[in-house]
């Protein structure tokens, strides 16, 4: 963290600007979490394993299909941010309308069932659309000598400030007078207010300026047609993205782990706050461990340590014989989700050349792809075979994916 305190007043202040950016983002997301606090909204709302499946993928779909579009769009842009910006008001103001419809018409189950999965659909995929712009200003105004640790930071403070989620979530689904479904409106407009201050913390950013590029000007076509010779040319981003795919495609059971543990176990609702927090603690733990661990041995090799780490959660969710053990399950999802993806932003940031940066960043999340059928799949299998088949199945395409890890090469 020394280095980053030393750091020039125009990188100390985007450090600050940023990481109160996620750490806002993540308060209010945590409030309507995808993988405790959604499901359970979902399937109180007659949703059954295999739409919650579906609408989970479906998120993911609009969020990462759009990727390699917004490199072209920002490509030679001497500034992202007012890109940036526009996408995350798009998609974000909105929740406000959503918590009015939920509020006022929650009590028609269908019809608060598809208000929300069209307006979380429109805020998903506009914040597809800031990924890449975001993470461009990351790779242009973060040295990459402390690029690990500002991750780990961010990892740590943000997680720090989603901590008030589980106790949000369980005050306000433990008044009575909150009755289902304005419970749930409280957790979207609280959702909604952590996304407008997010957006605010961007405003501050000073963003440097982008070096001129040889062809500024060239064609969505043409950008595409660049994207084979890329992957056929350089090893790294090779590996990396088949890497990304193939943990994508481990999210087959991502959905399932709160319903599995409450079924399982009897567990009353007030368990999915308990769950939230262990996964919350579990980022907050290992950010300090991570940042250090890619400044000191590599961005590529703690993608490694990482990805190994991922087939953890569903084999211990298997074998776990008590309700209190899948706290430690869900301190691994947390931990993994956060390290996951600054493991990946990191590697594919300093394989990138400044010139690509956008189309590398672009292409390394276009990769997630299949984690939005995964959880459809889960949701079938879950149906067919039970949940203990989808964990196998995690379990399986993450252990390929660390074989692959093992083939991206380092670079000094």
């Amino acid at each position: 963290m020394s280095h980053i305190a030393t750091a020039p007043a125009a990188v100390r202040r985007n450090i600050i600007a940023i990481i109160g950016d996620v750490a806002f983002f993540m308060l209010g997301f945590s409030c309507m979490d995808p993988t405790t606090v959604m499901p359970q909204f979902l399937k109180e709302l007659g949703a059954s394993p295999q739409l919650i499946g579906l609408i989970s993928g479906l998120r993911l779909l609009v969020l990462f299909a759009p990727q390699p579009y917004v490199a072209h769009r920002v490509h030679g842009r001497r500034r992202v941010k007012p890109f940036l910006i526009t996408a995350c008001a798009i998609g974000r103001l909105p929740m406000f309308l959503l918590f009015l419809l939920i509020w006022a018409y929650g009590h028609h189950r269908t019809l608060a069932l598809w208000a929300f999965v069209l307006f979380s659909l429109l805020f998903i995929g506009s914040d597809g659309f800031s990924i890449v712009p975001w993470t461009e200003i990351i790779g242009k105004s973060i040295p990459s000598n402390i690029r690990g640790r500002f991750f780990g930071a961010m990892q740590t403070v943000s997680s720090l400030a989603a901590l008030g989620a589980p106790a949000l979530v369980s005050t306000i689904l433990s008044i009575r007078a909150l009755t289902f479904p304005r419970n749930y409106a409280i957790l979207i407009l609280l959702m909604a207010t952590g996304l407008l201050l997010s957006m605010l913390m961007l405003l501050l950013i000073q963003e440097p300026d982008t070096p001129p590029q040889e062809d500024p000007e060239r064609t969505f076509a043409e950008h595409l047609r660049r994207i084979p010779a890329l992957w056929r040319n350089d090893p790294a981003l090779r590996w990396i993205l088949t890497t990304q795919f193939l943990l994508a495609g481990g999210g087959v059971a991502s959905s399932f782990y709160v319903l599995y543990a409450r079924e399982r176990f009897g567990l009353p609702e007030s368990y999915v706050a308990i769950y939230l927090t262990a996964q919350t603690l579990g980022a907050v733990l290992t950010g300090p461990l991570w940042g250090w661990m890619a400044d000191r041995f590599g961005a590529v090799r703690a993608l490694r340590a990482v990805v190994s780490l991922a087939v953890v959660p569903p084999l211990a969710a298997l074998v776990m014989p008590v309700a209190w053990g899948f706290v430690l399950v869900f301190a691994c999802l947390g931990a993994l989700g956060w390290s996951l993806w600054n493991a990946f932003t990191n590697a594919i940031l300093s394989v990138a050349p400044p010139a690509e940066r956008p189309t590398y960043i672009a292409l390394q999340n276009f990769m997630n792809l299949p984690a939005a059928l995964a959880p459809f799949i889960g949701g079938v299998i879950v149906a067919w075979a039970g949940y203990p088949a989808a964990f196998l199945t995690t379990a399986a395409i993450v252990t390929l994916g660390a074989l692959s890890a093992r083939r991206i090469p380092l670079r000094h």
